[in-house]
This record gives C-alpha cells, structure tokens and sequence, in this order.
C-alpha cells in the first residue's frame, strides 16, 4: 500500500509516523490503538514504527495502519542500568538514520513519539526539519539521571503531550504551571465499547467461580510497582469478613518480570487464597475487556508508585463499576473520592481492605458511585474528544 503524500493541496491527508517502543498491549499500546483508529483519514495517514513483531502489530494493522519495524529502536529504561547507556548512545545514529530514510520516503509531515521512553524522534525531527510532537504518557521516577535527560531533551520538541496534572509535573517551569510547548490531553476510552450492562456468566464460569459471587479484580501488567502484592494482602483481611467474594488478577508479567508474577502466585499459596484467587495472565485479549469488566463488582487499582494515568479506572468507569484506588498520580484526578469510587493510602493493605469490604456491604451505594463514574467519563475523557484535541494540535502545528 503506497500512503497518502503530506503536500499541501488540500484534501489531501497528511502522513504521521507514530515511534513506539514496545510491540505488546498495555496501556501506552491501547492509547496508541485508540487514536490511530479514530484518526481523520481525510486529513491523517497513520504510519507506526515498532522495534519488533508482537501482539501490537496486528493489533494496528486491523485499524488500517502502515507498520513498520525498526528494530534499532531500543527503549531507554533505567530497569537495566547505566550500562545499558553506552550501547544505546553507540546504537542511535544508526537508527535515526533508518528513521530519517523513513521520513523521506514516506513523505512524513509530523513525527508523533508515543512514550517518553522513545529518544529517536527528537533527533529524527531535528535531521528532518519535520516538527515533533512528544506524547508523554509516563512518570519517571526510577532514575534522576533519565528524568534530567528527558526534561531536557522535551524543550526541544514543538509540542509536548501530558496526560495528567501528574505526568505535567514533570514539565512546569520554575513558578509553576505547563511550560509554553506542552499541553494537557487526558487519555480517552471508547464509551460505546465499554458500556454498563449485566453480565452473562462467561468470565465467572471461565474462573471456576460461583454465578452471581461478587468479583474484585484487578487488571494490570504483573510489574512490582503494580502493587499486586498489596492487594493479595488485602484480600488475605477480606477472606475472613467477605467469605463469598472472589478475586481476579488480569494481566501478565513484562519481560523481566516473570519471576515477580511466580512470587505473586506463591503468596497467594502461602496466604491461604488458592480457592478464592485466580491469575488469568494474558487470557483475556482487548476485545474480551469489556465483558471482564461487566462480570466486576468492582476495580482496584492498587499501584504502589503513583499512576501515570490509570486507562483500566476509565473502561471501569465507562462499564458503570466503582474504583479503589491510590490515591496518587492519575487516579486522585479521575476519580473524585466517595463519588466516583474511594481512594486508599497505597501500600495499606488493610485500608484497601477496608475499602473493598465497604463497597461489598453496601451494593447501592456502588452501584450509584458506577453510575456516577459512567456520567464522568461521558463528560471528560470520551475518546472522541481526545483524538479531536490532538488533530487540532496537529493543525496548528502545520499551520505555523
């Protein structure tokens, strides 16, 4: 497929190369999904970069999207340590080259970095002369010396995406506030998709749980950060209070992180919770989400660092179930606490606890808090209105 040319006549769509550094379906990967699905293709032409094959792919390509690996793209992480810096400074030239071959041939207008941990954009916009848009949709907290890296490197781009007052933190300037390249765009989710209704059984019958037993899940990547661990503790407090609840842990482990999702399973062993706990891994693909999420009674969100974000409270939300949550980063700003879901002090485990036995014993009051929850996403973060906000910042940006 020859993609559309970026020239300037009018009606004629303009070609954006997205760069991502993962090829697996998280929450960065489904925002991504999200928007190049959503685009006008009157006006866009998404065309995305990924390191190598995986689930992503084919995920892009049922939404009509050129993809390409590059497999010199290497994401900058301080999870392998100052090490791996040498390398990836010794690896760069090459793979802006590659980028920049890219650009040319398919006649790129903008250059859209999907992750802050993705370096090659800037420097492709830089040797291309095509303006870069940085999509920043994490909070780096491991490691000081890539947060001043960056930071800095962000002052760089034309334009800077945050998608939250947490992640925006990141980038205020001295007094305060945004500084002048960069905007706030929350995350979006598909209302349509993830919407209120009875279960039909399936995930109950799936997990070899009682019809009808109240379910608590849990839907993330299985990374120690998660906090899992703490939510298995409060359900240990729980099993004894809330005998007919049961519990569900959607998501697997990252590369890296299988031994994290073995001691994740051997502490629900040696907490007594075989029979009421169940780890689904990767069991469950986009399109089963939003009948996973019907079969809760509730979300938890347990994260032990803040959330840059927190996608999963959104799809709840849409699907009318209450949240608890941390309350840090993202959440604190997506759910409004005792209307919306309740927040907890992360790494508590019986204050979650406590938490999630309240919604339990009171099914109206939770009930009232989903709904609450579904009339606030409609409000403020329907995908529709995200992928408008980013086309108009694209507009602005080929107008200058």
């Amino acid at each position: 497929m020859t993609p559309p040319s970026r020239g300037a006549r009018a009606g004629v769509p303009r070609n954006v190369l997205y760069l991502h550094t993962t090829s697996e379906i998280g929450g960065s990967d489904v925002s991504l999904v999200c928007l190049v699905e959503r685009l006008d293709r009157a006006r866009f032409h998404p065309i995305v970069a990924l390191p190598a094959e995986g689930p992503l792919v084919a995920r892009l390509q049922q939404v009509g999207c050129d993809v390409l690996i590059v497999d010199r793209m290497k994401k900058l992480t301080a999870r392998r340590g100052r090490w791996f810096l040498a390398p990836f400074l010794a690896n760069y030239p090459g793979a802006i080259r590659r980028l920049a071959r890219i650009v040319a041939e398919r006649d790129v207008a903008i250059i859209h970095t999907n992750t802050i941990h993705n370096l090659y954009g800037i420097g492709t916009a830089l040797v291309t002369r095509r303006p870069h848009v940085w999509h920043v949709r994490e909070i780096v907290w491991q490691s000081g010396l890539v947060r001043r890296v960056e930071r800095f490197l962000a002052r760089s781009s034309n334009r800077v995406i945050v998608t939250s007052d947490a992640v925006g933190r990141m980038f205020e300037q001295g007094r305060g506030g945004l500084a002048p390249n960069a905007r706030k765009i929350p995350n979006g989710v598909d209302v349509e998709a993830f919407s209120p209704g009875p279960p039909d059984g399936r995930i109950h019958a799936e997990l070899g749980f009682p019809a009808g037993a109240p379910l608590v899940g849990v839907v993330c990547r299985l990374d120690a950060w998660k906090g899992v661990d703490v939510f298995l503790r409060a359900v240990a407090v729980l099993r004894a209070v809330s005998p007919d609840a049961r519990f569900v842990v959607v998501g697997g482990p990252i590369e890296g992180q299988d031994a994290y999702a073995r001691e994740l399973e051997s502490l629900a062993s040696t907490l007594g919770l075989a029979d009421v706990v169940r780890f689904a891994g990767w069991r469950y693909r986009p399109s089963d989400m939003p009948e996973v999420y019907r079969a809760l009674s509730l979300l938890v969100l347990p994260s032990r660092q803040p959330e840059p974000f927190g996608l999963v409270l959104l799809e709840a939300m849409a699907s009318s179930r209450p949240i608890v949550a941390t309350d840090h980063g993202g959440p604190r700003e997506i759910c409004v606490h005792g209307d919306t879901g309740l927040l907890v002090p992360p790494d508590d485990p019986a204050r979650m606890a406590d938490a999630i036995r309240w919604m339990l014993e009171h099914p109206d009051r939770a009930r009232a808090m989903g709904e609450a929850g579904r009339r606030r996403v409609e409000a403020l973060y329907d995908i529709k209105g995200t992928v408008r906000a980013i086309e108009a910042l694209y507009d602005e940006l080929l107008a200058a």
